[in-house]
């Protein structure tokens, strides 16, 4: 009982703390808030992000209180089955739409089952996941805090700065933009996750034809709002992975390296891919606590993916390296632009597009936005900076993946970290 208390205890004061850093951190996002000129044409279809702080940071608090009550707090075995529960319902809900996606288009498909009895079992299945979510939440929230922990990642004695906060949803989607004469991420805007791909496709051409510039709209697996949006339809081990990775970009928020992410194009790819690496290592390191290492269902659901694309995650097919040919697309594209062959680079990118379709690896869209948006983490297959590895090393001369992240996180330009990176030789 004191145990529970005083976790109790904890998590008041980490809530009383999230007041002090909600203002500021809901101001930037490691991932995708850079907002610019392709605001005008993404207009109709922006993300309301102030009213997406409000709603979503009152419903946690509003939760977070009433578990408080004494009456109504739950043991460490109820939650952990609450994660269980929900992360086992995640590919049934899959099956469900797609079931009745079927149905819907060719009734020829109902193998004994209604239209209506399938949209009703949809619908039970999504009021229990959202029923489970703010305390699945919570217990993702204490595992990657447990781990800040452990890490030496907490600035204030066993409390976590920033409090880990997440919100299981449907992310934003992000608009990028691109120069064509070269691969350079210009403008970012947080779309509407509902926007349907013919408004992407109007986005992107309009961009085109009125700016010159090329353009994406993408899905990502996360962004850094406060609480961090999250994809929910993932399975457990990524959605902690996602969850390390925006809290990074909070912890990040406070110190020089986050500081001056966008001073350059380097720093940006330096954040984003700091966040990637130790988001994993810490993410995984949380998958593996007590409180969350259980048996679950979750075979049939991908791992989301950092960036929002699926393709490195996607199995490759037999005889064909999706990372192998996608490097070599970025290079030779590269190479293309470096000599001002704008439309062949173009006309190339089509060509390998519809080589990585007929490979089963579905890309609505490669051009410069696509490699602008992979190539901020180094580690994808689209990137061609050498920052991966170089992060590599700083991880190997380090004991764990808190003294990693501590001794980037100091760096405050890309200059610093490269002399750094020269006294570990």
């Amino acid at each position: 009982m004191l145990a529970l208390l005083k976790n109790r205890t904890k998590r008041a004061l980490q809530s009383l703390l999230l007041i002090g850093s909600v203002m500021l951190i809901a101001a930037t996002s490691g991932d995708a808030m850079r907002f610019n000129a392709a605001q005008e044409v993404a207009a109709p279809y922006s993300y309301d992000l102030i009213t997406w702080h409000l709603e979503n940071s009152l419903s946690k608090w509003t939760h977070r209180v009433s578990r408080y009550l004494p009456w109504n707090g739950l043991t460490e075995a109820e939650r952990q089955s609450m994660v269980v529960e929900y992360f086992d319902l995640t590919p049934r809900l899959g099956e469900l739409k797609d079931r009745v996606a079927n149905v819907s288009s060719d009734p020829g498909n109902d193998l004994g089952l209604t239209l209506s009895g399938l949209e009703s079992e949809l619908e039970t299945v999504r009021a229990r996941r959202e029923q489970l979510r703010p305390d699945v939440e919570e217990a993702l929230e204490s595992a990657i805090s447990a781990i800040a922990q452990e890490q030496r990642l907490s600035a204030l004695g066993e409390l976590v700065f920033p409090p880990v906060d997440i919100r299981l949803t449907e992310p934003p989607k992000v608009l990028i933009t691109s120069p064509r004469d070269r691969i350079q991420r210009t403008h970012d805007v947080l779309i509407d996750p509902r926007v349907q791909v013919e408004d992407r496709e109007i986005m992107e051409s309009q961009l085109l034809e009125s700016d010159d510039l090329s353009a994406l709209v993408v899905d990502i697996g996360g962004v850094a709002t406060y609480p961090a949006s999250l994809y929910s339809g993932g399975n457990i081990e990524g959605t902690l992975r996602i969850a390390a990775h925006e809290w990074l970009h909070h912890y990040l928020f406070f110190k020089p390296l986050g500081q001056n992410m966008y001073e350059s194009s380097e720093m940006q790819v330096l954040n984003e891919t700091l966040a990637d690496l130790a988001g994993r290592e810490i993410g995984d390191l949380a998958f593996r606590l007590p409180s969350i290492a259980v048996t679950l269902n979750d075979s049939n659901v991908p791992v989301a993916n950092f960036g929002g694309t699926q393709e490195d995650e996607t199995a490759e097919l037999e005889k064909f390296d999706f990372r192998i040919e996608m490097r070599e697309t970025r290079a030779q594209v590269d190479e293309l632009l470096s000599k001002v062959k704008i439309e062949d680079a173009e006309s190339f990118m089509e060509m390998r597009r519809l080589m990585f379709v007929a490979n089963g690896f579905d890309i609505r869209k490669l051009n410069q936005a696509y490699f602008a948006f992979n190539g901020t983490y180094a580690d994808s297959a689209a990137s061609s900076s050498p920052i991966a590895d170089q992060l590599k090393r700083y991880r190997d001369s380090t004991s764990d993946v808190g003294a990693f992240v501590k001794k980037v996180a100091a760096f405050s330009s890309y200059q610093e970290f490269l002399n750094g990176l020269n006294e570990l030789d």
